[in-house]
């Protein structure tokens, strides 16, 4: 039975709580509701095997177990060892704990809150079956997170296990690639409508171009994974995760897009190439050797998605000149093309010389960075504007 409705919390990128949102509604999700880096949201177990295999700006999805105001640290080890650890997992199962701890006195060290949480979870399992689980930080089986809040404890069970930005396709990379899920999101706040071409001329290790394809054929992100963290849960159904894992895997569709993954460096293209044969997209996405600056693009209309480099990707001496150079060039080359540019430099962009449709704040790891929309045209934007309401 998968009819018992649980409240989980799917974390992601600041800048994509909405994109989650909308992913999490489309896949029956019920009381969805905006959170900070986050989405909650209602179901049963089957949205939850879905949700980890289908949500692409998701990095990991939640399952709320307890909630409790203590007082003393001698009350938050009694009550968390009470909590029925036994009932959700055995103690044959590896545990990590991920702890986090904000306006309080009672734990300003989130490592030795860490412990005491791992204290109180194998000293249940000692008094209820003689044994303690073992704990593995980097591979553990059952993810536990601890999040205080002044006197208040909330805890969960991360069910991806492994983060779902790790999609299995990325086995190389150049200098700071993109992250899988960012990618995923950016392209879906572009608005790109999936069927127009879609350019990534500075393509990297292929990102971009991979995640596009990848929502243009409806694979789903986590359709190939092995297993997940809820695999190693007390009632983990196999029959009911192999048959939403068959159901995603039977929706694919042949990519119907024209996508071109494009860089002007011979050695990133060969790492592009690697990473969509092992996405299973080799023939699907057109991969050429361009520079940028001189690209001429196929016929309008399309799409054209760009991460400038910045810090150790930057060969430019002078960063504003670069910004400036991107938009001459999508001013000259892109007319009739859609423009998202993901860039740190704030000053820079405005060396861009272009309006944005629309400025979106997100982040690229921990770097705050903004994503710009363009709308690219030829002559001058007040006659553009003019034409666009005639139509």
């Amino acid at each position: 039975m998968t009819t018992q409705e649980n409240t989980y919390v799917a974390k992601t990128f600041a800048g994509l709580e909405p994109v989650l949102m909308k992913e999490l509604e489309a896949l029956g999700g019920t009381d969805v509701r905006l959170l900070r880096r986050a989405v909650s949201f209602k179901g049963d177990k089957q949205l939850l095997y879905r949700a980890n295999i289908w949500c692409r700006t998701a990095l990991s999805i939640l399952h709320h177990q307890t909630e409790f105001n203590f007082s003393t640290r001698d009350d938050f080890y009694e009550q968390l060892r009470e909590f029925d650890w036994s009932g959700l997992f055995g103690p044959d199962k590896t545990i990590s704990i991920r702890a986090a701890a904000h306006n309080t006195e009672i734990f300003n060290n989130t490592l030795f809150l860490a412990q005491l949480s791992k204290d109180a979870i194998a000293d249940h399992f000692r008094d209820k079956t003689g044994r303690r689980p073992d704990v593995d930080v980097a591979n553990a089986q059952v993810r536990i997170t601890v999040n205080v809040n002044k006197d208040n404890c909330m805890v969960a069970l991360d069910s991806s296990g492994e983060a779902l930005f790790k999609r299995g396709y990325r086995k190389a990379s150049g200098p700071a690639p993109i992250n899988e899920v960012l990618a995923a999101g950016l392209i879906m706040l572009s608005e790109w409508d999936g069927q127009r071409t879609f350019l990534d001329p500075m393509c990297g290790s292929g990102t971009f171009s991979i995640e596009a394809a990848m929502i243009n054929a409806n694979m789903a992100p986590g359709a190939e994974r092995k297993a997940f963290g809820f695999s190693y849960w007390n009632d983990f159904d196999p029959g009911l995760f192999e048959k939403e894992k068959a159901g995603a895997i039977s929706q694919r569709k042949p990519v119907s897009a024209r996508i071109i993954a494009s860089d002007n460096k011979g050695f990133m293209l060969d790492i592009a190439r690697q990473n969509i044969m092992h996405a299973g997209l080799m023939g699907s996405i057109t991969v050429q050797r361009n520079d940028f600056f001189s690209y001429r693009p196929p016929a309008n209309p399309g799409w054209v998605l760009l991460n400038p480099p910045y810090g150790q990707r930057m060969k430019y001496n002078d960063i504003r000149v670069m910004h400036t150079d991107i938009g001459d060039t999508l001013k000259k080359r892109f007319s009739g093309y859609c423009a998202g540019i993901i860039s740190p430099e704030m000053d820079a962009m405005k060396h861009l010389g272009l309006k944005p449709k629309r400025k979106i704040p997100v982040f690229n790891g921990p770097l705050p960075c903004t994503f710009n929309i363009y709308e690219l045209f030829e002559g001058k934007r007040k006659e553009f504007v003019a034409k666009r309401k005639r139509l």
